[in-house]
């Protein structure tokens, strides 16, 4: 005899026994409603398409019918409706997020530019300080050594190591205030 999985508990019951049968009476009988429903918030068929894919992906692969106490009709129609409307409003802040920035390539350029001369500014900064200062400097903050490594790599304390780079910082600190208060462009 065969199950009338148009009964909702009857499908509810199926569903949960993992009845390949019954979810492709819900996949046949559903899948038009939900992508006219998708495609009616989305207004793109593909979005729709794969949106309501998704859904029933979900839906039998995570077992969310499990959960369900309400109409599985109800459920996938709430579903897809919340899950276009998510959509459309990710879609909508996007566009305003891009229409926000300014896309000018002159920007763009300015920015590259920008830190190219900042880059330059910080090499230069660095190169001008004592050597062991530079060297040590250069070994924690750009190859990332420990005071440890440091010490033991140059046969120093690790308190001197901590000399250094207090002097570098102090440095580059006065150096690239020259540089902010001259406003690198």
């Amino acid at each position: 005899m065969k199950k009338d999985y148009s009964d909702n508990f009857v499908l509810l019951q199926s569903l949960n026994a993992e009845e390949l049968e019954a979810f492709n009476f819900l996949y046949t009988s559903l899948r038009e409603r939900l992508y006219i429903l998708a495609f009616s918030i989305l207004r793109n068929q593909e979005a729709a398409r794969d949106l309501v894919q998704h859904v029933f992906m979900e839906f039998w692969e995570g077992k969310i019918y499990r959960n369900i106490t309400v109409s599985v009709k109800m459920y996938l129609l709430q579903t897809v409706r919340y899950k276009a409307l998510t959509i459309l409003e990710k879609e909508k802040t996007a566009s305003r997020l891009k229409q926000a920035m300014p896309a000018s390539p002159d920007w763009v350029m300015n920015y590259s530019i920008e830190n190219r001369e900042l880059k330059h500014e910080i090499e230069t900064a660095i190169e001008s300080l004592p050597p062991m200062a530079s060297r040590v400097f250069r070994l924690h903050y750009i190859e990332k050594m420990s005071h440890k490594d440091i010490a033991q790599m140059l046969n120093i304390s690790t308190s001197t190591v901590s000399s250094h780079i207090a002097r570098a910082l102090k440095g580059l600190r006065q150096q690239l205030s020259n540089i902010k208060k001259q406003g690198v462009n």
